[in-house]
């Protein structure tokens, strides 16, 4: 089966010759697996993730220095390739495009996007330092800008057209968390009580400007359309299901259907304690759930039983653990995974969340080698 065959057929619970991959790695951790552990065979991207490495190491400006390995992600999809991964997945939108400001400063820069998010370094993240929605007045005006034309995924095409072997996955905004960069999260929750119809309408406008996502990325030859909307947080859900259900699940409903309607797969990605939802989670259409975090409380086991019929897990790695635990732990956690979630399909292989650079790098290593003895069934 080719790489593209084989995620489809895990997504749809059909037979698979091997467990297929994913793999989310935050960009420093690529240039720390790239330069240190795992060279590209690749001689150019080689030598980018080498420059990579020299710019973080040598730039005058802390958060340039941090700020440098994100280019990574642009650059990655082949390597995550040679890593084995049959699902590569891209942000919506084409980068050069989506820049509305750029600023240099002596601390370092920030970004202005076309949505008036402004974004700047936290350590090795950018993080939302300017929201467009600052009051319920902004939000009930705010229009989202026009991503209809072809050319904003046009790199999903050339991808496409680059390797018709691979599974494409697309992110694609989910109303609930994605909000928080243009209404401060505190002030998000707390207007679904002060002012809940405000809310309400930004969630619903936004579910519609992200159909408009769906649409480009299918049309570009995306295969699976990867909805981030986290819900949970350690062993609790950051709202109640009933408030849930009046708010997040239209939304997610909605981007199913229209996913569905195209010929698309749906992912959903959704971090933190999810249990009370899975069987709404189910009835929106989400094909595949990632990453079904056991550290936060879920029970995998539990969940595969009652909806592994209608439901691909996509999980196994635990990069909230990684960092903290031993080889030996790090290889009997993803075999404990695997052996809940992989009996009778439906399941991908994939890191919970961006695999973290302050991972050791004998864990990254052994991780390597147990994801080779898991896809080819040895667990």
């Amino acid at each position: 089966m080719t790489s593209r065959e084989r995620a489809i057929a895990a997504a749809r619970r059909e037979p698979v010759d091997r467990i297929p991959l994913m793999l989310w790695l935050e960009p420093h951790t690529t240039v720390k697996i790239a330069t240190e552990i795992l060279p590209p065979r690749n001689g150019a991207y080689r030598r980018v993730f080498e420059g990579l490495r020299f710019l973080r190491d040598n730039l005058p400006v802390k958060a340039l220095r941090d700020g440098a390995p994100l280019l990574a992600y642009t650059a990655q999809s082949e390597y995550l390739r040679e890593l084995g991964a049959d699902i590569v997945d891209f942000h919506f939108g084409c980068y050069p495009l989506m820049v509305k400001d750029f600023k240099l400063n002596k601390d370092g820069f920030t970004i202005t996007d076309i949505y008036g998010i402004k974004r700047g370094m936290g350590g090795i993240y950018l993080e939302t330092v300017g929201y467009p929605c600052e009051t319920k007045e902004d939000l009930d005006r705010y229009i989202f800008p026009d991503l209809s034309h072809p050319i904003h995924y046009a790199h999903i095409a050339a991808y496409r057209g680059l390797r018709p072997d691979a599974a494409i996955a697309v992110m694609c905004p989910g109303v609930q968390d994605w909000s928080q960069s243009w209404h401060k999260m505190e002030n998000l929750y707390a207007g679904m009580i002060m002012y809940p119809d405000s809310v309400e309408r930004f969630f619903r406008k936004m579910a519609e400007h992200t159909l408009q996502i769906i649409r480009g990325s299918l049309r570009a030859g995306a295969d699976i359309i990867l909805i981030g909307d986290d819900y949970g947080t350690h062993n609790s859900m950051l709202m109640s299901k009933k408030m849930w259900e009046r708010f997040t699940f239209p939304c997610l409903k909605r981007q199913c259907g229209e996913t569905h309607r195209l010929g698309g797969l749906v992912m959903l990605h959704s971090c933190g304690y999810v249990m009370p939802l899975l069987d709404r989670i189910v009835e929106a259409g989400v094909d595949m759930l990632h990453p079904l975090q056991q550290s936060a409380g879920n029970d995998l086991a539990a969940a595969k039983a009652e909806f592994g019929d209608r439901l691909t897990f996509v999980t196994g790695i635990d990069v909230q653990t990684l960092p903290t635990i031993g080889p030996e732990e790090v290889r009997e956690s993803m075999l404990s995974a695997a052996r809940a979630a992989a009996p009778g399909g439906g399941f991908i292989l994939c890191t919970t969340n961006f695999l973290q650079v302050d991972t050791p790098l004998e864990n990254i290593k052994v991780m390597f080698d147990t994801i080779k003895d898991i896809k080819n069934g040895g667990f």
